[in-house]
C-alpha cells in the first residue's frame, strides 16, 4: 500500500495537469510538490499533508488524509482565478490508485491572502477519507 497522502497528491497533481482550465492558467513544471515559495507564478504547491488513521479492519485500513494546495500569483486576483480553476477541476469523483475514497474529496476551507512581497497566495485546504487494503 502507497502512503495515503502520496497516493491523493499524485492523483490531484494528474486532475490538475488533466484539465484544461487549469492549463491555460498554470505551466505543468508549476504544479509540483514542495515546502517553498515558487520561483515561477503562477504555482501551485502540493504539500503540507496529515494523515490520521480512522481504524483497521482486518488487512483493510480507513484513513482521513488532509493536504493543502499551495496558490501562488503575481496578484492576488490572480491566485483567486488559479484557485477557481482548481476547485472546478476537483469536483467530480478523484480516483486514486489503491485507495476508494469514501466521501469524495473534500474542501475544508480557502483562505487567500497577500504575501510580504507582493505576490497573491492561496491556501485551499482538502479533506479525503481513504480506505485501502495493507
Amino acid at each position: 500500500m502507497t502512503e495515503p497522502s502520496l497516493a491523493l497528491q499524485t492523483a490531484i497533481r494528474g486532475r490538475l495537469i488533466a484539465s484544461p482550465h487549469v492549463m491555460e492558467l498554470v505551466e505543468p513544471p508549476n504544479i509540483r510538490d514542495g515546502d517553498t515559495r515558487p520561483g515561477a507564478f503562477p504555482s501551485v504547491i502540493l504539500g503540507d499533508a496529515q494523515v490520521e488513521v480512522a481504524g483497521h479492519y482486518g488487512s483493510y485500513r480507513n484513513s482521513t488524509v488532509y493536504l493543502d494546495l499551495h496558490i501562488w500569483g503575481e496578484t492576488l486576483e490572480a491566485a483567486k482565478i488559479v484557485g477557481g480553476a482548481i476547485s472546478k477541476a476537483l469536483f467530480e469523483a478523484l480516483a486514486v490508485p489503491g485507495f476508494d475514497l469514501t466521501n469524495g474529496l473534500r474542501t475544508d476551507r480557502s483562505i487567500y491572502m497577500t504575501d510580504p512581497s507582493g505576490s497573491g497566495h492561496g491556501v485551499v485546504s482538502l479533506r479525503a477519507l481513504m480506505g485501502g487494503f495493507v
